[in-house]
């Protein structure tokens, strides 16, 4: 069987970018919140993505490199520079997270989260335990986008239409020289799904976006060698998982975990079919609240073999792995992590 074609692509909008809810001033406005980054489901509608595809996403890309969210169990020694000089990343003992034995007596900050890395440099930290940060060219980046809240009274067409009103609303702006980037694993002919020159929009505000086929070499992102067996995964894009009653979950609730660090889930609708209520026999779509998407940056430890072969998003039964959602990047861990 040949080996599907694989291509990448950068997406780059044009200004702010609102992917959220709207929220009266005064009333929960301290909730009001821009969801990012854009999801598979609205990635996938930008580049006009046909059903034999798959996406692997949202990654973020800037100067010719790929980087990544920094997985939520790693530190650094405090000290008075802002930029991290050196991190480090933390161990499974017992049944909980612990520091570097040498650092059980110091003054550390938990900082992973908060930085973006690349992917190659993900792979010496986690193979080292330690990566060096220099100053004078830092590997570490800051997450390169700011929210911006905007106030109104109204919108017409998706618009802003009056200012400085009861209503706030939060977007996103992403720094210059950054990008969002995706790969498509398949046969996507971006000429024939996108206007020449390239272009779609995003969000609530159908935001024009730009975009660019890109020449990336990323080996990192299989994971994969000979005699290697993954114990961990490291949580690359934001994943949808939920048990058989429907409860949502920050793991994969079809692997036994021997350990994990994940964030607070964030809320995320879909789509479904229901009975119209005056017209019992005629079904409608409906947004349907209560499921929560794990942020990337999360760390799994499996209690016995790992669920994939190679680094990848974990198939569900939705097939929201085709669009992204749960991207897995195996890893061996050398250390005793309490397995």
């Amino acid at each position: 069987m040949s080996e599907l074609e694989q291509s990448w692509y950068s997406i780059f909008p044009a200004g702010t970018v609102a992917i959220g809810n709207l929220t009266p001033v005064g009333q929960n406005s301290g909730q009001v919140d821009c969801r990012w980054p854009p999801n598979g489901h609205q990635l996938a509608a930008c580049l006009n993505l046909p059903t034999d595809c798959t996406l692997c996403g949202p990654f973020w890309y800037s100067r010719r490199t790929v980087y990544v969210t920094l997985p939520l169990p790693v530190y650094r020694l405090e000290s008075s520079q802002k930029m991290p000089p050196e991190i480090f990343r933390m161990v499974w003992e017992g049944d909980r997270w612990q520091v570097q034995s040498p650092h059980r007596d110091a003054s550390i900050e938990v900082v992973g989260g908060r930085y973006l890395i690349p992917g190659n440099s993900l792979k010496q930290l986690w193979k080292a335990g330690r990566l060096t940060n220099p100053e004078n060219s830092p590997l570490l980046c800051e997450l390169p986008w700011q929210k911006l809240t905007l106030s109104h009274n109204s919108r017409e067409d998706f618009q802003v239409k009056d200012e400085g009103g009861f209503f706030a609303e939060k977007t996103t702006l992403m720094d210059p020289g950054w990008s969002i980037v995706v790969k498509i694993i398949g046969n996507y002919d971006w000429q024939q799904r996108l206007p020449d020159p390239p272009w779609s929009c995003i969000g609530a505000g159908a935001t024009p976006v730009s975009i660019k086929p890109e020449k990336i070499s990323a080996s990192w992102l299989e994971g994969k060698a000979e005699s290697f067996q993954g114990t961990g995964a490291v949580l690359l894009t934001g994943a949808l998982w939920e048990e058989e009653n429907c409860l949502s979950v920050p793991y994969p609730p079809q692997v036994p975990i021997a350990g994990y660090a994940a964030e607070v889930g964030i809320p995320w609708q879909s789509w479904k079919s229901v009975r119209d209520r005056h017209n019992p026999e005629r079904k409608v779509q409906v947004l349907t609240p209560g499921e929560w998407l794990t942020p990337a940056g999360a760390v799994y430890l499996w209690q016995g073999e790992a669920p994939l072969e190679t680094s990848a998003p974990l198939p569900d039964r939705y097939h929201r792995h085709c669009l992204g959602y749960g991207h897995l990047w195996l890893f061996e861990e050398k250390t005793n992590n309490g397995n």
